[in-house]
């Protein structure tokens, strides 16, 4: 709606990678395993497999079920009502969940204290922007369904620059450098037959609501980077705080809780993405001339989605809307747990790698499957189109996997805590 709590927090919407709790030097083998119900024994190896599986699986389903989602709907129709249902849903999750990690005492009231809360207002604000910006150029009649999970990947080279600017100590070599341009070459490479179709005055479906939507999607990453550095200072002197607490004999918990984090974050995300409706009515960005067609389309986005619509030629796409709004909720909400254990059991370089699996899955699967992408309202695409995004994913890659090597030296550094002794309960 993917830091140092650390999570590349995906726009709307987008992964995320949390700092790991004992050292991924510690082989993997060394971990007791988990257990369910205090009862079922499961080796570590087994747990990490299948989780990681469901984390590649979820992050793809992420990608792909928001265009399938806003595909669902007549036209641009149910643009504002994807963003607003799904910002509330991710609260409907996120709240409970809060509520017993608190109940069995994770959430701690060091945790409660009010000076933490500015950072989740600035995280939620971003995400709310992000939110905007990423959805409402995420139909696949404004950036082509291939493109998006190639675009995304511009989160990299702002985070690079943001967190220079506002991270004084944030240390970064030549080849790191050199990985964000990579990136950033192997972006603009696959927008090389839309630059041409632009230039010949070409341009079909992908691009008739004007030709800026990619450049409208690139720029909804700044905010997702913006998340990443704001959490990563709430983490660190939170962090610090707690150690130094420790240190005077207290018992505390030094990483500060991720499902906290994420409940409060989302709730000012909510209340600001729906405070903010007027965006809608912006000519040339949002879907609806009037206050009377926004809330047309508005209301007639929940008749949809639980198919209450009565028959005509606009409500013919909705009995699919409930099965991939629940595709797209549901895997985002997947790809935060599985992403969250992964970190804080295995690596967050674990799951850098497993997240560079996506943008490959998913825009194969636009290409695999060319009825679907024009299900979802998307252009047709030709041989160059195919070429240069599968093309630009080798470029991409290359700067992630560089880019990603910043965590693994800074891990190889730093002292974890020891690898615990006794099996460890999956679900608390």
């Amino acid at each position: 709606m993917y830091s140092s709590l650390n999570q590349e927090k995906r726009p709307i919407w987008v992964l995320h990678e949390v700092i790991p709790t004992f050292s991924p030097r510690e082989p993997p083998q060394k971990h007791p395993g988990f257990t369910i119900g205090h009862r079922w024994l499961f080796s570590f190896t087994l747990v990490a497999i299948v989780l990681s599986v469901l984390n590649v699986l979820a992050s793809t389903g992420q990608s792909i079920g928001l265009t399938l989602f806003l595909g669902s709907f007549q036209g641009l129709t149910g643009v504002y009502f994807v963003l607003f249902f799904c910002s509330f849903s991710f609260n409907l999750f996120f709240w409970p969940v809060a509520c017993v990690l608190y109940y069995k005492k994770q959430i701690t009231k060091e945790m409660l204290n009010p000076k933490w809360i500015p950072y989740m207002f600035l995280v939620g604000i971003c995400d709310a922007l992000n939110g905007f910006l990423i959805v409402f150029s995420s139909h696949a009649s404004r950036v082509p369904p291939s493109l998006t999970a190639i675009l995304i990947q511009s989160m990299i080279p702002f985070t690079f620059i943001f967190s220079k600017i506002l991270l004084k100590n944030k240390y970064y070599r030549w080849y790191h450098i050199l990985s964000a341009c990579i990136v950033f070459s192997g972006i603009i490479f696959s927008l090389v037959p839309t630059f041409k179709r632009i230039h010949d005055g070409t341009s079909t479906t992908e691009l008739k609501h004007g030709w800026y939507w990619p450049f409208i999607f690139i720029i909804g990453t700044i905010p997702a980077a913006l998340m990443n550095i704001f959490q990563e200072v709430l983490q660190v002197k939170y962090t610090q705080e707690m150690k130094q607490l420790k240190q005077q004999g207290r018992n505390v918990t030094t990483r500060y809780s991720v499902i906290y984090f994420q409940a409060v974050e989302s709730l000012f995300q909510f209340i600001a993405i729906a405070l903010c409706f007027g965006l809608d009515l912006i000519p040339g960005f949002g879907t609806s001339l009037t206050i009377d067609k926004f809330w047309e389309s508005f209301s007639g986005g929940f008749r949809c989605f639980f198919n209450t619509m009565p028959p005509s030629p606009t409500s013919s796409r909705c009995p699919k809307s409930s099965g991939t709004g629940l595709l797209f909720i549901f895997s985002y909400i997947g790809t935060y747990i599985t992403g969250t254990f992964l970190t804080d059991h295995i690596s967050a370089n674990w799951l850098s790698i497993l997240t560079s699996l996506t943008p490959i899955l998913a825009t194969s699967f636009w290409f695999i499957f060319p009825k679907i992408n024009a299900w979802a309202q998307a252009g047709n695409f030709n041989k160059w189109d195919i070429g240069f995004s599968i093309g630009a994913l080798p470029i991409i890659l290359i700067g992630m996997y560089f880019y990603k090597d910043t965590d693994r030296k800074k891990d190889e550094q730093e002292t974890y805590e020891p690898i615990i002794e006794h099996p460890t309960e999956l679900f608390w």
